[in-house]
């Protein structure tokens, strides 16, 4: 097949190539790696192909980093010659890569007209940055930039006035301590139960307006059907910023009398381990709030004024998280939700996110390439300004549209917009509760056995010993640092510990490309934890590493119970080849067999009985002891067999028989043959012979020409 030109028909040539790859991949995958070794002994000229064909691969790879690397500004690189240079040199062939990504970026941004042309020679590999605007376009428009986790960033945690306490032992204390609206007191303590007693573990706080939200009476106007409000110009209107205790008291002012209230959060969880609430939204019909969350973070239980008020309709969009998020940082609490994200469901849209809303309703193309970005910068750019904004300054309009769109579809009784009420009131009353690591049975979202049916590696018993072990440290140095377990230790690396297993402090961070800090910092500490591991393996039962077991997430579930069930232990898996099974050498020992089988007769048969109990009134005598003993024996030696229906036995022979019986049927099978008679060597004395015969004189003529003559001979 013609390779199409990049430089006439580049979309051509980039399926020509993507199809290539895929094709390649699929047979890569194809290939059972466990089974190559095995494979090469059974076939001398695979195994001549195979060294042929790594040899090639190995040709091109050294070629195209080689040339790529010289098109970025980096200095030849060493070729590989054996999968230990590719091993030690991977880190090589990952610079190149960056490389080529960073110069990517920038040729993509010279062309669309982000960036001026500039020298691409001094672009080695791409610098982390906390943000990169991009400059306006001749149109005014605002074009893409992008934002990477910022690394220069002071931690806002270091200056909270709350402590974050991330300890599994402690329960999550909540911070509400006065009840505005409330219909029953603020419980102080928690309720004591048998469970609790019996854990030993202090119980969690229940939900301080759980009782308001299951009694709560809505307001009139949400039932009333009317002309939908649109929204102000987003343009021609601007967000308030609030980041002071004044402003947040002038902000509150503002939502006196308002019918709703549009809420939004922005959540940062890479630099944390529960993650924190970096920026709240807030929008009335005729006004929007950007609050700073990460400096007004003790002051905003006060906004339960008004976000536990039932007449007040506090609208958002997929807000079980945000549920969370507003009682862990700063014990606010919802009272009188609607989900706009419940509303979609009810009425059975084919999409069901905030930007196909904004699409529907007021025809505007959500850009959502900001979720992801690093909200705590400060200053915030404009453009994240404008996106935080965008979430809530049309999300009184949508309201509008799907209540109505509810009343209209439902009968007198509203049943559909009070089944989306309803199920946004189970949304609030949503508990915060702190994660606790169980590391013995490894159950939970954030334990190991989660991660383990999820990947899907098959370990020994030591990689599976190991593997608990740093899941263990990961969420312990995590808890302590505040960081979460991804910027600790992400799990592509966990598993490349495992399975390396390294020995030494620069095995353990050769292992980890880029290193993380916390594995730089304990990198002794980790080799010894590996080490303690595969020891504390070997001491386990030797047959641990002979059961097979493919991980399955039902069987995992179903035997949660069991520390290891449903985990997969292999040693390790290769594909078509039986397990074998070990056997216990003293089931050979037929002394210690048929004392196992006299203890568990005197078990069944010296029975108490139960109207005489264990005394008789009568001695046995020495025929019934004897017997008794004989009985004993028989038990003792008795095997039982178990039957088989298709198999019948027809009839026993002796070995000799069989030969017999087989001989006389291929002597049957085919014309007899008369063997030679075998004669035994006499003497010529000894020997008795008969006298010859005289011999007949009389000759016969078989053919002759004429009349039959005889004669005889004188």
């Amino acid at each position: 097949m013609d390779i199409p030109d990049p430089l006439t028909d580049f979309k051509g040539y980039q399926a020509s190539l993507f199809k290539a790859l895929t094709s390649a991949t699929n047979a890569s995958n194809a290939i059972p790696v466990e089974d190559l070794g095995f494979l090469r002994t059974l076939d001398r000229t695979f195994a001549k192909d195979l060294d042929l064909s790594s040899d090639a691969l190995l040709k091109v790879a050294n070629n195209l980093t080689g040339h790529c690397a010289k098109d970025i500004g980096l200095e030849s690189t060493q070729k590989t010659n054996d999968i230990d240079d590719v091993n030690d040199r991977f880190s090589g062939v990952i610079d190149v890569i960056d490389g080529l990504f960073e110069r990517a970026d920038v040729c993509m941004d010279e062309m669309t007209g982000k960036l001026k042309g500039k020298d691409l020679s001094n672009i080695v590999k791409a610098q982390t940055q906390v943000t990169q605007f991009s400059k306006t376009s001749s149109t005014g428009d605002t074009l893409e930039y992008k934002l990477l986790h910022a690394s220069n960033v002071v931690r806002p945690q270091l200056n909270f006035k709350d402590r974050v306490d991330n300890s599994a032992a402690i329960p999550f204390e909540r911070k509400i301590t006065i009840k505005p609206h409330a219909k029953v007191p603020l419980e102080k303590q928690a309720p004591i139960t048998d469970s609790v007693i019996a854990s030993g573990i202090p119980p969690a706080m229940p939900h301080p307006y759980a009782y308001e939200i299951e009694h709560i009476t809505y307001p009139d106007h949400l039932f009333e059907s009317r002309e939908p409000i649109l929204y102000s110009s987003f343009d021609d209107t601007e967000a308030i910023w609030v980041d002071t205790e004044e402003g947040l008291e002038q902000m509150m002012k503002d939502f006196e009398g308002v019918q709703e209230l549009a809420v939004d959060l922005e959540h940062h969880n890479y630099r944390s381990f529960q993650g924190f609430t970096c920026l709240m939204q807030v929008s009335t019909r005729s006004q929007d709030y950007i609050v700073d969350t990460l400096t007004l973070r003790h002051a905003l239980w006060q906004l339960n004024e008004y976000f536990a008020d039932p007449k007040i309709v506090k609208l958002f969009h997929g807000a079980q998280s945000d549920i969370i998020w507003l009682q862990r940082d700063f014990g606010v609490y919802i009272v009188g939700l609607f989900d706009t994200y419940d509303a979609t469901h009810l009425l059975e849209f084919p999409h069901h996110s905030l930007a196909y809303l904004l699409k529907k309703y007021c025809n505007v193309e959500a850009d959502k390439k900001y979720q992801l970005a690093d909200w705590r910068i400060r200053p915030l750019p404009q453009e994240m300004m404008a996106y935080a904004r965008s979430d809530t300054h049309y999300l009184h309009y949508i309201y509008d549209r799907l209540r109505e769109e509810l009343l209209a579809g439902s009968g007198s009784n509203q049943n559909l917009l009070r089944a989306v009420l309803q199920r946004s009131a189970l949304t609030s009353a949503t508990v915060y509760e702190k994660e606790v690591y169980d590391a013995e049975r490894g159950l939970g979202s954030g334990g190991w056995r989660y991660l383990l049916t999820k990947w899907r590696h098959s370990m020994n018993q030591q990689q599976l010993n190991v593997f608990k072990a740093l899941h263990q440290w990961r969420d312990t140095t995590a808890r302590q640092e505040d960081e979460s377990i991804r910027f600790i230790l992400p799990n592509h690396m966990l598993f490349a510990l495992v399975e390396r297993m390294p020995t030494d402090s620069p095995g353990v961070i050769g292992c980890c490309n880029p290193c993380p800090p916390s594995i730089r910092r304990n990198a002794q500490a980790v080799y010894m934890l590996i080490q303690r591991a595969k020891a504390d393996a070997l001491n386990k039962d030797k047959d641990s590493d002979k059961k097979p077991a493919m991980v399955d997430g039902s069987s995992a579930t179903a035997a949660a119970g069991t520390p290891d069930a449903g985990i997969s232990v292999t040693q390790p898996v290769q594909k078509n080849k039986k397990s074998v099974e070990v056997v216990d050498p003293s089931v050979f020992d037929l002394d210690h067999v048929h004392q196992q089988r006299e203890q568990v007769v005197n078990q069944l048969a010296a029975r108490t009985s139960v109207l005489f109990g264990d005394k008789t009134d009568h001695e046995q005598s020495k025929q019934d002891i004897d017997a008794q003993k004989i009985a004993n024996h028989i038990r003792a030696t008795v095997t039982i067999a178990l039957p088989v229906d298709e198999l019948k036995i027809k009839a026993v022979h002796d070995h000799a028989d069989i030969r017999r019986q087989q001989e006389q049927q291929k002597s049957s099978s085919r014309p007899a043959v008369a063997e030679p008679e075998e004669h035994v060597y006499a003497k010529p004395e000894n020997r008795e012979t008969k006298k010859r015969k005289k011999d007949d004189k009389e000759i016969i003529t078989v053919k002759s020409l004429g009349t039959k003559k005889s004669r005889k001979i004188q």
